[in-house]
């Protein structure tokens, strides 16, 4: 790994922010799933010196998740619940940073990570779902939370398809593999943990990654590459993305709005950014 992506100071002893990112600089794009991003980085790299770790900001973001989708089941303080997606998009991305920071990359927090996103990502649904039904009585908005949730999972999963595979190219963070076919840890990753998130992750995220990784060999056989403008584009079906949307719904107190445009105007963007792939090689 490059080590300019590890723990570095600057003149003046701080931490250069920098470092707490996933792509150099020079190859950066506007990300606009990242919204909450800067927070996330801002704190990450003033915990460097703490004896704060990086898997601890994960649970804090999952119980951060699991209040909100609890203040959406039932009904109450939309406006708390929102402040709290916000808040753990932030903290998501701080965990990251903070490892990349101290630059102590960890497979077993990658993994971590991801299946916290999941967990959270249920429950939020469910919250959506239970909310509606119990208030107004109509049972098949379950039916419509479930059908948002795949959405949801399949078009972060594009994202982070193109986004890995961004990063492999420019000489980014290299803790996440486009197929995660081991469970590859560092010399310092627990593997008593490392081995059972493996396992998660692959039950819960493998059979997208072979889904979304077909969609594109479809869409663009010989895999043009993925220019700036695309990966702002692609960035759009990002989890960032979706809190907020998720975040501005509940504020309106209509949070089941958010199931809708997944399943509908997330899904149609998806399949225009696969159309505009196939358009590249010709």
């Amino acid at each position: 790994m490059d080590r300019s992506w590890g723990r570095s100071r600057n003149r003046t002893g701080s931490v250069n922010p920098s470092t707490a990112g996933k792509v150099p600089q020079s190859q950066s794009f506007f990300d606009i799933s990242d919204m909450a991003g800067p927070a996330g980085r801002w704190l990450a790299v003033r915990l460097v010196d703490s004896p704060v770790t990086p898997i601890q900001l994960t649970l804090a973001f999952t119980a951060t998740g699991l209040a909100a989708a609890l203040l959406l089941a039932i009904g109450r303080a939309a406006w708390l619940a929102a402040g709290l997606l916000v808040i753990k998009s932030a903290l998501d991305a701080a965990d990251g940073g903070l490892a990349r920071a101290r630059r102590r990359p960890s497979r077993v927090g990658r993994f971590l990570d991801s299946v916290c996103d999941f967990v959270v990502n249920v429950a939020v649904y469910a919250g959506i779902a239970a909310g509606v039904v119990g208030g107004t009585g109509q049972i098949w908005y379950v039916l419509l939370a479930f059908l948002a949730l795949i959405s949801a999972m399949l078009q972060v999963s594009l994202f982070n398809h193109y986004y890995v595979r961004y990063r492999q190219a420019t000489g980014g963070d290299q803790t996440s593999q486009v197929n995660e076919i081991e469970p590859a840890g560092y010399a310092w990753d627990n593997r008593a943990l490392l081995e059972p998130l493996y396992l998660a992750y692959r039950v819960i995220y493998g059979w997208q990654d072979i889904f979304v990784a077909r969609l594109d060999q479809l869409a663009a056989p010989g895999s043009p590459p993925l220019g700036r403008g695309f990966m702002t584009a692609v960035s759009v079906l990002g989890l960032g993305t979706q809190l907020l949307v998720l975040a501005v719904c509940a504020l309106f107190g209509r949070p089941e709005w958010a199931l809708w445009l997944f399943v509908t105007a997330f899904n149609a963007y998806a399949a225009v950014l696969l159309l505009s792939r196939r358009r590249q090689i010709r």
